[in-house]
């Protein structure tokens, strides 16, 4: 199984994706307790998880990714997050130092852990998913 960052980008404030956490926490109502239902789901299909933390950006996940020689990264986001940068600086490492290719899967909040678990699996960069209401990360 790969080695995989996981992390969160800020949500805004109005998001109505999620609800259930504190205002304020830079994830939107719930989503901090979706980033921990994805992180359950991902260890209990036998990733290693590094979690980076929730309400990060661009610059933190790529450094967290290079220091962790991780070889996917996980990123809660919200729909409208565009993903096409931080893909291209992953992509951007020295593939003369033997490392792989880092893969970037962008899951919403609406997506099951199931489905993430899969897209990991895979190995396939996906970009974000249509941000369809549903049950945030639950079940399974």
């Amino acid at each position: 199984m790969p080695r995989l960052l996981l992390a969160a980008v800020p949500f805004p404030a109005t998001s109505r994706a999620v609800s259930g956490t504190a205002p304020g926490d830079g994830l939107g109502e719930g989503a901090a307790e979706a980033l921990t239902r994805l992180a359950r789901a991902l260890r209990d299909a036998g990733h290693e998880v590094v979690h980076a933390g929730q309400g990060v950006d661009d610059g933190l996940v790529v450094a967290a990714a290079v220091q962790e020689d991780v070889e996917v990264v996980v990123l809660l986001a919200p729909a409208s997050y565009d993903a096409g940068e931080l893909a291209a600086r992953l992509a951007g490492e020295d593939p003369s130092d033997g490392a792989e290719t880092t893969v970037l899967v962008v899951a919403t909040a609406h997506e099951q852990p199931a489905q993430v678990v899969r897209r990991v699996a895979s190995g396939t960069a996906v970009a974000v998913a249509d941000d369809t209401p549903g049950d945030p990360l639950g079940g399974g």
